[in-house]
């Protein structure tokens, strides 16, 4: 992890969906770079989940609800980086019709991670960082686009949807990028490497990336696209094998 290369003292950076996994990846790397950071979750109180959130502030936001969204929107004075991280996760038992109208809304950018950014888009052009504010998309929004359409089709909507968002909100003073990743590779255990190869471990007669590997390419490719170097980029999706 390349969080020391940084220094982003002074950013305020919300990660929405940094209490585990990728998203808590990113979130500890700016914090240990100097940002006063805030991470989201589905739960009421930061003390029911197993991971340690003492570094960051914590908010609760359900995605598939508008007014949820609006009150996190509502309590953030400033913003200079939004980092989406939270992939869908409807309640259980949601009725057919009900998971039908997230998923349209979500598409049309009426809810989800999508209606958040347009939501917090003036707070972030007030940011005084160089670029301007900073949207990083994981690929974990790719999720709610899959709640309508096949997981290629989504990944073609998230790349077409992050060069319009980089187009349109230029001269706005905000940057919108997307960090991507292929699925966890599985190979014959006969073509692979041998089990002490670094960052990979054996399961079976398969060899699987760690999910560790992928949390740290995602978060440099993060903080990249969020510091000053990248403040020419927008609209621009970094692939990662």
């Amino acid at each position: 992890m390349t969080s020391g290369s940084y220094d982003f003292t002074g950013y305020q950076v919300l990660v929405v969906g940094g209490t585990r996994g990728e998203g808590h990846a990113v979130a500890s790397a700016f914090a240990q770079s100097g940002a006063s950071v805030t991470v989201t979750g589905t739960m009421m109180l930061r003390s029911l989940y197993d991971t340690d959130l003492s570094a960051f502030d914590y908010e609760s936001v359900n995605l598939a609800r508008q007014q949820s969204i609006d009150q996190l929107a509502a309590g953030i004075d400033h913003l200079d980086v939004l980092v989406l991280a939270a992939g869908c996760t409807l309640p259980y038992g949601l009725p057919p019709s009900e998971q039908s109208f997230v998923a349209g809304a979500a598409r049309s950018g009426l809810l989800g991670p999508m209606f958040l950014t347009t939501r917090l888009r003036l707070k972030l052009s007030h940011s005084p960082a160089l670029g301007g504010g900073c949207v990083v998309n994981t690929g974990a929004v790719r999720s709610w686009l899959e709640l309508s359409s096949t997981p290629e089709e989504a990944e073609a909507e998230l790349l077409a949807s992050t060069a319009r968002a980089g187009e349109q909100w230029a001269g706005l003073g905000v940057r919108v990028n997307s960090v991507v990743h292929s699925p966890r590779s599985v190979l014959p255990r006969q073509y692979a490497p041998t089990a002490t190869y670094s960052g990979s471990r054996v399961s079976g007669d398969t060899l699987v990336r760690s999910r560790s590997r992928v949390a740290d390419a995602v978060t440099d490719a993060t903080l990249f696209l969020a510091s000053s170097a990248a403040s020419r980029i927008t609209g621009q999706t970094l692939r990662l094998s």
